[in-house]
């Protein structure tokens, strides 16, 4: 099975920074995952340090153009960082395209993306590259275990979606934010991405062990299709 996992940014980088045995635990969940025989390609979000970068441009008056480049290069630290724990089954390269990323692919290897385009978040970076490459499942790691209604990190009556359709999702996404550094389970763009696309999508809490589950057919999340 041909698998992306787009790893959201406060799942690599959460607020109290990275651990590099946390960043080991993630790539050998990885490496197993391709030694099962499923062929993998991840997006990596920009978290807290992407946040960061942006919120001083803002104070120095870059607009949100300017932001997102700094959330962009963000993400590619990240997704460095990843690929060092990687080791050899990866290269020490952050594909900017998807043709280079389909390349390294298909070299046997596991591309590592971040973000590519100013007002594109690496869900719909994501997302177009499960496309370009035929991807056969979406996985969306974030740090709450499915889809909700609301946020339920703030909200105690936030109710879960174990099932949903493409439409739900995209009506669902409707009302997040494309500024900078926004966050959300998905993102406009990347819903009609995911509905153009007719993809599998599995949102599950982006943790080594769940990740491992959805490739052995267990999603503890909410499951996207149709």
């Amino acid at each position: 099975m041909r698998i992306v996992f787009d790893l959201g940014g406060s799942v690599v980088m959460p607020k109290e920074g990275a651990d590099p045995e946390k960043i080991k635990k993630y790539a050998n969940t990885f490496k197993k995952i391709k030694d099962d025989g499923h062929e993998v390609a991840i997006v990596v979000g920009g978290g807290k340090t992407a946040r960061d970068y942006i919120e001083i441009g803002r104070k120095l008056g870059a607009n949100e153009s300017f932001c997102d480049e700094l959330g962009i290069m963000a993400t590619r630290m990240n997704a460095m960082i990843l690929i060092t724990a990687l080791e050899d089954y990866s290269i020490k390269k952050v594909p900017t395209s998807f043709e280079e990323a389909e390349l390294i692919l298909n070299l046997g290897k596991i591309p590592v993306m971040g973000g590519t385009h100013p007002a594109h978040t690496t869900d719909a970076v994501a997302a177009s590259l499960a496309e370009f490459i035929n991807a056969d499942l979406l996985v969306i790691g974030t740090n709450v275990d499915g889809v909700y209604n609301k946020d339920p990190n703030k909200y105690s009556d936030a109710e879960k979606y174990k099932k949903m359709s493409v439409k739900e999702l995209v009506e669902l996404s409707l009302s997040s934010s494309l500024k900078a550094g926004s966050s959300s389970v998905v993102d406009p763009l990347a819903a009609k991405i995911i509905e153009r696309a007719k993809l599998k999508v599995a949102v599950v809490r982006g943790t080594p062990e769940e990740l491992l589950n959805v490739s052995k057919g267990i999603i503890n999340g909410t499951i996207i299709e149709g």
